[in-house]
């Protein structure tokens, strides 16, 4: 019988994981070779696709060792030699403006959580980045590691507001610019995020980032491959066959079968240059195995992965203005390609009234577009799968039906 309980459906903690009993993809070969370096590192990803999960996880690593991944690559394989750090773990996508509370002082209650030291305690009048500048010279030579998740989440939800977008924007600045200051105390500083915004010194601040996005040798680091789904989730795939032959009384579904429905629904995204590694949605995966019955459900859309609030803000105001409805239908079609290039599709954005909004861009890193070919220094982009198709019909207002 299979056990669905081992789904990690909603699990980002790899405690978690370990704890329950939950099915854990093994990327900690990738994990250990990321962890090794010592410049700050970046990777933008789409929403649901793991980057909370991989941030969990260098977290376990750093702060408590191997003592939980006994069984998995970084142990079998002899991939880490180092030890332990405190870890300051920020996700700045629980930081919300609250009553009178200000994005400044929400910023500084998350950091003082992840210090373990109670709010109570600051001066309000104390800004974040000053917090952490004397939280610092109180360690002497201790080294930390820092993990931010969701760094761009704070600008994206006020993109609409000028004045709240330009307050935060000056707050992050700050922020970022005095770890930059301190980047001596880190050992490891880590960021993840959806979408580049230009001063917020995440880019400016670090001239050392090494920026992942793009990278092949990490390119299946979040999201699942096809191989990993055969080897983990291979009993899931009879049981979903089974479960469908049955809702729908036929004999037709068998685990061949079952794969290649989701490679049509939930496959095809590459986020790599060279467009060497093909993954699936995780969120989208999960929720089939966990309700195979239900057929192949648009789980990103459904559940709000592919509510991209930047996108629909543009698209409300600009759609047949800066950028024509008819183009946007092309893409419908999977075959459509359009040719660009990495730094075409890593630009830094200020406004959505900017008159050079990185439109096409926006939608390649909130997931709707992905690499489909890569071709002589040249990217070729379109949608990845049914899913995703329908998602962008409804992002651009144009009814579907999807055989």
């Amino acid at each position: 019988m299979i056990d669905l309980t081992r789904l990690p459906l909603s699990i980002t903690s790899f405690s978690e994981f370990n704890r329950r009993n939950k099915i854990y993809v093994d990327k900690t070969d990738l994990v250990a070779k990321l962890a090794q370096f010592d410049n700050p590192m970046f990777l933008s990803r789409p929403r649901r696709f793991g980057k909370s999960t991989l941030v969990s996880t260098l977290h376990e690593l750093f702060a408590n060792g191997l003592e939980k991944f006994q069984g998995l690559k970084i142990v079998t394989e002899n991939l880490w030699r180092d030890t332990t750090y405190p870890v300051i773990h920020l996700d700045f996508s629980r930081i919300k403006e609250c009553g009178e509370r200000s994005f400044d002082q929400a910023l500084l209650t998350h950091l003082q959580v992840a210090l373990n030291e109670n709010p109570a305690d600051a001066d309000p009048a104390v800004n974040a980045d000053v917090y952490l500048e004397l939280f610092l010279k109180q360690q002497g030579n201790t080294k930390f590691v820092l993990l931010i998740d969701e760094y761009d989440a704070p600008l994206t939800e006020v993109m609409g507001d000028k004045e709240k977008f330009e307050a935060r924007r000056m707050v992050l600045s700050r922020f970022f610019s005095m770890i930059k200051a301190y980047s001596g105390n880190f050992r490891f500083i880590f960021i993840t995020g959806v979408t580049r915004y230009l001063n917020t010194s995440i880019f400016s601040a670090f001239n050392n980032i090494k920026d992942l996005s793009f990278n092949p040798a990490y390119g299946a680091i979040v999201g699942y491959t096809q191989a990993e789904i055969e080897l983990y989730f291979k009993d899931y795939l009879e049981y979903a066959a089974e479960a469908l032959n049955q809702e729908e009384q036929t004999g037709k579904y068998n685990g061949a079968l079952i794969l290649a429905e989701l490679k049509n629904n939930y496959d095809g995204y590459s986020f790599d240059r060279k467009c060497k590694w093909h993954v699936y949605n995780p969120w989208s995966i999960l929720n089939f195995f966990d309700a195979p019955e239900s057929g192949f459900i648009p789980y990103w859309l459904e559940t709000g992965g592919a509510q991209a609030s930047l996108l629909v803000n543009y698209l409300d105001t600009f759609i047949n203005k800066k950028i024509q409805k008819t183009e946007l239908i092309d893409y419908l079609n999977l075959d459509f390609l359009k040719r660009t290039t990495v730094a075409a599709l890593s630009p830094s954005i200020t406004s959505i009234e900017d008159e050079n909004f990185p439109f096409f861009a926006i939608l390649y890193q909130a997931g709707y577009l992905t690499i489909k070919k890569a071709e002589q220094g040249d990217l070729f982009v379109g949608l990845p799968n049914q899913e995703v198709k329908q998602a962008f019909a409804k992002v651009i207002g144009v009814n579907l039906c999807v055989s």
